[in-house]
């Protein structure tokens, strides 16, 4: 049964009578996962011309991380429950944002190294995301298996790409998904490029490695306890990725376009929010990047925050309005 969250707003009210006021800035703000509006056909091809892009308002947002707190596991300065987060309809990464794993090269990052830009929205048959990504390095030998056409033990999270964080019942337990991966309603779905950059540089048609996809893999999840239940959860995901027209190894951009139908995982479905979070992944020299946008350790379930399916307000539709709460 999923918790119902559309009295945040007022308990929030309640708690910062008590509590100075610090406790609803957290609960004011929410991630904005918009509505097409009617009429809205979206390709899952890697094209991003078809997305109302121009109807996108200001992306979700939370305070800058400490700077020497920037490389670890976690920002303990974000406290759960009392960072405010300014409520927006897509993800930005910033370099001063992000919290990089603890063996990444944070110095090498920056708007010249990497940027990417995550949209996401829903309709009635599920929910999409489109992250466009600029890279100064992409390509099959900056990742895991630099040296070697073997692609034997390769997954999905060991090149570039894109995690997507769910806790669909919206409880925030377990704490930490790494720790207990027994519940069907906390997910972290991996999607590389890897399909592309072998066929490009190998001319090799897409495989699956372990009876998994490459390309595509569930983590700290009880779904990827069963190969059979996982392998039918990855075959309902629709994902495209459109790599730059640069030679191989010379590419500098791509995209990569999803769409989860809805009720794919237990309490998917728009009536109710989820938590949400962002990663995203960048190898460069076989070195991995990996920035966090909820500014936690990746498997933190307890940091992930409220994303909210709102219709008010649909994109390609009227104007962006005053988005309203449940």
């Amino acid at each position: 049964m999923k918790r119902d969250t559309r009295g945040s707003a007022s308990l929030a009210f309640l708690l910062a009578l008590c509590f100075g006021g610090q406790a609803v800035l957290a609960q004011d703000g929410f991630i904005n996962c918009r509505k097409f509006a009617d009429g809205i056909q979206i390709q899952i091809d890697g094209d991003p011309s078809d997305w109302p892009l121009d109807s996108y308002g200001d992306p979700a947002e939370l305070p800058d991380v400490d700077p020497a707190e920037q490389v670890g596991n976690n920002a303990t300065s974000n406290a759960v429950n009392m960072v405010p987060m300014k409520t927006g309809d897509h993800f930005v990464f910033d370099p001063a944002k992000v919290l990089m794993n603890d063996d990444a090269s944070f110095e090498t990052e920056g708007d010249e190294d990497f940027q990417a830009t995550t949209y996401i929205a829903w309709d009635d048959a599920g929910f999409y995301v489109l992250n466009i990504v600029t890279d100064n390095l992409i390509g099959w030998f900056h990742g895991r298996n630099p040296n070697s056409r073997d692609m034997e033990g390769q997954t999905a999270w060991q090149n570039d790409g894109i995690e997507l964080w769910f806790d669909n019942d919206n409880d925030r337990e377990p704490p930490n998904i790494q720790d207990d991966q027994t519940s069907q309603f906390d997910l972290q779905l991996d999607i590389s490029i890897d399909n592309e950059l072998i066929q490009e540089e190998f001319g090799l048609e897409p495989f699956d490695v372990n009876g998994m996809p490459l390309e595509i893999q569930i983590y700290r999840s009880a779904w990827n306890t069963n190969d059979d239940q996982e392998l039918e959860i990855l075959n309902k995901v629709e994902h495209a990725v459109k790599l730059d027209d640069k030679p191989a190894e010379q590419h500098t951009s791509y995209v990569q376009e999803i769409m989860i139908p809805w009720e794919t995982f237990p309490s998917f479905e728009p009536d109710e929010p989820i938590g949400f979070n962002v990663n995203w992944m960048d190898w460069d020299e076989q070195h991995f990047q990996l920035m966090r946008w909820h500014q936690a350790n990746e498997s933190s379930v307890e940091y992930f925050r409220e994303m909210r399916f709102t219709s008010d307000s649909p994109l390609g539709g009227t104007p962006i309005a005053d988005w309203s709460l449940f």
